[in-house]
């Protein structure tokens, strides 16, 4: 029998595709250019009806979609191909795709942090006895930053924190509105007693305030922000090697996961959804043939050499990436299954 919680899943992520393709189709018909498919899904198409000058399908493979323009990836002399647009009528289509991920995901954050009354601050409320660097921060102060990194909500401290081997810090605060910069703190966390264990602690404790409705966009955008550099910091250790091909996850994957969310928390499976849609937006953003970001980079090249790149060009790079990118899909779907048979 097939839990519940994968069918949310599953309508998660096609509601994500959906949302994608329908910020390129809604911003493709507003600026006039001819839309030849709709279509939710990839393969063999299991329903499809013209209307007008639409095709709209639903193809058997639900981890994907598409909204096919005239003359998107050739050249075509109808005047209303998306090749014979303006520039900024192509930008706004294809970034249309990407603001409606992230647009879809900061909706999802503020429907969660809305119902709560109150929020922790990143300004210290005190200061344990325990803690390593003296009475170098001090109550009321605001943190700013911690080695370079940006904070913006209480979690950005922990995560800062827990990323140094030697437990030394460049931190940035306020004090009484003025900014001072604090080099070379030695931070640790401390063992105290909790209910009978021990739980270690960095020493400091925030602030909480009441969340009102601007308070509840502000938070909803930090941690919408938040998530994209969680994104390029995922990507940072892809390249140093401390993440592999192992530890990558398809929709398969990704599916589960959900599931498996779902069942122990519905915040944290939504608090999850945000972060995918957020995900989506910057991967498509990255400059690579065939995503989004990679046809907006051409498209920048066009801009500033006064000259269109060539079509066919252009069309053979995108159809090899797009093959590329669909072979580790496949193998990662691949592998995503092998890990839940083995359980």
């Amino acid at each position: 029998m097939i839990r519940i919680t994968i069918i949310y899943a599953i309508l998660i992520f096609v509601v994500l595709i959906l949302i994608h393709e329908t910020g390129h189709f809604l911003a493709a018909k507003a600026c006039g250019v001819q839309v030849n498919e709709f279509a939710l899904g990839l393969g063999p198409a299991l329903f499809k009806k013209k209307l007008g000058e639409t095709v709209y399908a639903i193809r058997a493979l639900p981890f994907g979609g598409q909204c096919v323009m005239e003359g998107e990836d050739e050249g075509s002399d109808n005047p209303r191909a998306f090749p014979n647009a303006a520039r900024w009528k192509r930008f706004i289509i294809l970034a249309a795709g990407v603001f409606m991920n992230f647009l879809l995901g900061l909706i999802i954050l503020i429907c969660l942090i809305a119902p709560e009354q109150e929020y922790v601050t990143t300004k210290i409320d005190s200061v344990m006895d325990k803690f390593t660097a003296g009475d170098a921060i001090q109550p009321g102060d605001r943190i700013i930053s911690i080695d370079g990194r940006k904070v913006w909500l209480s979690s950005d401290i922990a995560t800062a924190l827990s990323t140094g081997s030697d437990y030394i810090y460049d931190i940035v605060i306020e004090r009484d509105g003025e900014r001072i910069e604090l080099p070379d703190l030695y931070i640790e966390p401390q063992p105290y007693e909790e209910n009978g264990e021990t739980v270690y602690y960095y020493g400091l404790r925030y602030q909480v305030d009441q969340l009102d409705f601007w308070e509840v966009l502000r938070q909803s955008w930090y941690n919408a922000i938040n998530m994209v550099r969680m994104v390029f910091d995922t990507f940072a250790m892809l390249f140093r090697g401390q993440v592999g091909f192992n530890d990558l996850s398809g929709p398969i994957g990704i599916v589960a996961v959900m599931s498996d969310v779902a069942q122990q928390s519905m915040y944290s499976f939504w608090y999850l959804s945000a972060f995918i849609a957020i995900n989506l937006a910057v991967m498509n953003l990255l400059p690579i043939p065939a995503l989004d970001g990679g046809r907006i980079f051409f498209l920048l090249i066009e801009a500033v050499t006064r000259r269109k790149i060539n079509e066919k060009f252009e069309g053979i790079l995108n159809a090899t990436m797009l093959i590329l990118l669909l072979g580790l899909m496949i193998a990662v779907a691949a592998k995503d299954i092998v890990t839940l048979v083995r359980g």
